[in-house]
């Protein structure tokens, strides 16, 4: 007859054969140890207890089974046999014929032992023994690989064999002793020592996976990431290039977690041959040092303020995108540090900048250097009738190695009235007054050359700018089954003085400007604070929107503006320029989850051609995934660029094949050349126990030193062995 769960040994000995000594040398100051079997004798001459039929023990998160289980009190150690299973408080699960362990289950010896690991990884061994946290395997042999349906006496994909495996608990390291890596079965690799950490870690020194790679310019290249724990909050990633045409490159990133915040730093050096162009004449300049420095943080000072930094600088223009490395398809490299506070309804910032140009047309003597950029913004409590006053303050210093610098001093104060009437139309009036004042040097008035080489003046300028804006909006909702429709007409009207942009004011932070449905409304449309958005004009529009019960949604809108003065401070082909400006919109439909489409347009007045042509598509199935990007640029719309008409498609599809394989593809056509900028595509192999993804890409770009170039990339990853994801 089955016993009943009993409160451990104690139980057992005092409510049938054990005196008390017995229970007290059992289980001194530990936890209490529950046991059931279908019988139970205990011989008191030889202080023997035999538990028979079910053995279950069990104390802490540790459970032994068996069909047998012998307790020798005077020797304080059990036997078990059997059908034998030992469950450990990490989730670890080993299987054995013969099992002899002390009482507190800690220590022993094992025969015939087959191990289940918490991550489901397998180790089997012909005899084992554990002492303390450590257990020791002869003849051992590990895989993560689940084994094979069909025959699972098959060869796993691979697995370690090795004469001796160390496997500390505490540490939570596997250590290998004259091991051999095969792989479905032949031994491809030896080692006399080798190591990783158990299932149970998430950091641990280490190799990471290896990369291979081939490209045109530096031929066959390797790479085998070192990852370095030297801290519970700190750690060190050593990447080492081996290249076959050019020298060794040495990089790494180094990462940091504090009290208050985190950092980390990247970079890498290499001396190498660099290529340069000057005017026409081509020469190569030997052993030079290359290399990046990229470094960001964060860090809170206290409850409302915080303070970091992202400092991104390369040798030379051409280094990130020949060695393949991040951002290697920017532009510029931008640097940035900062402290920002926040504080009920204000906000202060102080910031500084730096900027890399990466064309070769970039001039990087003449890139701007803003320290400081210091900004303060307030907006106050909602008052009578809702009504609200907002602050915003502006200084900044601007200068340059060769060209212009300037000062400016910046204040506004604003009013703002809303208002929503009892049918439903929503109404908003906005007053303010914005006074700027300049010191600048080397400014050539006739046109906005940073590093003019003609007449230049300098001198103090300023402007006071008030502004009147009123919008007005009325939204019609009408609801049918599944959905809702709200038409919404919309209307702006903006009051200034014609004036204010004095020649003598530089263009520094006004540049980059899009007339887009995004500012068509907007009160001032520039992105900075160089230029003003002076004038009357009138803004008007609509927006049509459609929401679905499910969740899904889709929206048009369009709009247009009229200016009523001619002299305002939009340069040629901005869309503004006329009195009646281009027309803007936009298309948006998300019916579900799996779609997303965005198309933005403007289209000249006159003649209704379309200037600029903006889709995004994205298509997302689960199994799928595919996204396209087209764009569009009318060679006489000016959006802050020097590239006249630009016409490029993009796109990217990832389709999983099944549980193991995935495809992925690439490209970048540039329609107005007809030129092929970029492509490739690859494939990814992943099971339970490795990761194996094969990709290669072309690339058309030219630069001077880069021609175009084809490359390959092979990643192979096999699980515990290393992992290229360590969260800090």
């Amino acid at each position: 007859m089955r016993e009943r769960w009993l409160r451990g040994w104690i139980l057992v000995a005092a409510l049938f054969w054990a005196p008390a000594s017995f229970a007290q040398d059992l289980t001194p100051s530990k936890a209490p140890v529950l046991i059931t079997a279908d019988q139970v004798t205990y011989d008191r001459d030889l202080g023997v207890v035999v538990a028979s039929g079910h053995v279950e023990v069990s104390q802490d998160n540790r459970v032994l089974k068996a069909d047998t289980l012998t307790y020798n009190e005077r020797q304080k150690t059990v036997n078990a046999t059997g059908n034998v299973a030992l469950v450990d408080n990490s989730g670890n699960v080993a299987f054995a014929d013969y099992m002899e362990l002390t009482d507190d289950l800690k220590s022993g010896v094992i025969q015939n032992i087959r191990m289940l690991l918490a991550d489901k990884s397998r180790m089997a061994a012909a005899s084992g023994r554990r002492v303390g946290p450590v257990d020791e395997l002869t003849k051992a042999i590990y895989s993560p690989c689940k084994p094979c349906a069909a025959d699972p006496l098959r060869p796993p994909l691979w697995q370690l064999k090795a004469d001796r495996v160390v496997h500390d608990n505490s540490e939570h390291t596997i250590v290998y002793h004259n091991a051999w890596m095969e792989i479905f079965g032949l031994p491809i690799f030896y080692t006399p020592y080798f190591s990783h950490p158990d299932p149970t870690v998430k950091r641990k020194s280490g190799f990471l996976p290896p990369r291979f790679s081939t490209s045109d310019a530096l031929g066959v290249q390797f790479q085998l990431p070192y990852y370095w724990v030297t801290g519970p909050d700190t750690d060190l990633t050593i990447d080492p290039i081996i290249a076959t045409k050019a020298n060794p490159v040495l990089s790494g990133q180094f990462r940091q977690r504090l009290e208050n915040g985190k950092f980390k730093i990247s970079g890498s050096a290499t001396v190498s041959d660099r290529t340069i162009t000057d005017n026409g004449v081509t020469t190569t300049v030997s052993d030079q040092l290359r290399g990046h420095v990229f470094t960001d943080g964060q860090f809170d000072l206290n409850a409302n303020w915080r303070t970091g930094f992202d400092i991104n600088r390369a040798s030379d223009k051409d280094y990130l995108r020949l060695y393949g490395f991040p951002n290697n398809f920017n532009r510029s490299l931008d640097s940035t540090a900062y402290v920002e506070g926040f504080d009920g309804r204000s906000f202060a910032s102080a910031r500084a900048y730096s900027f890399q140009g990466l064309r070769d047309s970039d001039v990087n003597s003449q890139a701007p250097i803003v320290a400081p950029l210091l900004d303060y913004s307030l907006v106050s409590n909602p008052g009578p009738a809702g009504a609200y006053w907002t602050i915003d303050a502006n200084a900044m210093a601007l200068s340059r190695v060769e060209g212009r610098e300037s000062r400016r001093l910046s204040a506004k104060i604003g009013w703002t009235l809303p208002y929503t009437a009892p049918a439903g139309d929503i109404y908003k009036l906005t007053a303010s007054l914005r006074a700027d004042g300049y010191w600048v040097n080397g400014v050539d008035p006739s046109s906005n050359d940073p590093a003019p080489t003609g007449n230049t003046e300098s001198g103090f300028a300023g402007r006071f700018f008030p502004q009147i804006t009123f919008d007005w909006r009325y939204p019609f909702v009408r609801r049918a089954a599944g959905m809702s429709q709200v038409f919404e007409p919309i209307f702006s009207a903006s009051i200034a003085p014609s004036g204010g942009n004095a020649s003598l004011i530089p263009n520094e932070d006004s540049l980059d400007f899009q007339f887009d449905e995004t500012n068509l409304f907007a009160a001032d449309r520039f992105t900075g604070l160089d230029r003003v958005d002076n004038g009357q004009r009138v803004s008007y529009g609509f927006k049509y929107s459609i929401y679905g019960n499910g969740g899904g949604h889709s929206s048009l809108m369009l709009g247009q503006s009229y200016q009523f003065n001619d002299n305002n401070a939009f340069t040629a082909g901005a869309g503004q320029t006329r009195q009646l400006s281009d027309i803007v919109g936009a298309l948006e439909v998300s019916p579900s989850s799996f779609l997303d489409l965005l198309y933005r347009f403007q289209i000249q007045t006159q003649t209704l051609s379309f200037l600029r042509q903006e889709l995004g598509l994205h298509v997302y199935t689960g199994r799928f995934d595919v996204g396209i990007d087209y764009a569009f640029l009318d060679g006489s719309i000016n959006d802050g660029s020097t590239f006249g008409q630009q016409q490029e498609f993009t796109a990217f599809a990832r389709a999983q094949i099944d549980e193991n394989w995935s495809l992925f593809a690439r490209g970048r056509q540039d329609l107005a050349s007809n030129q092929t900028l970029e492509y490739g595509g690859g494939v990814t192999y992943q099971n339970e126990c490795i990761t194996l993804q094969l990709a290669g890409s072309r690339s058309n770009y030219s630069t001077e030193e880069i021609t175009p170039d084809t490359r390959f990339l092979l990643i192979i990853s096999f699980k515990n062995l290393g992992d290229s994801n360590i969260a800090l």
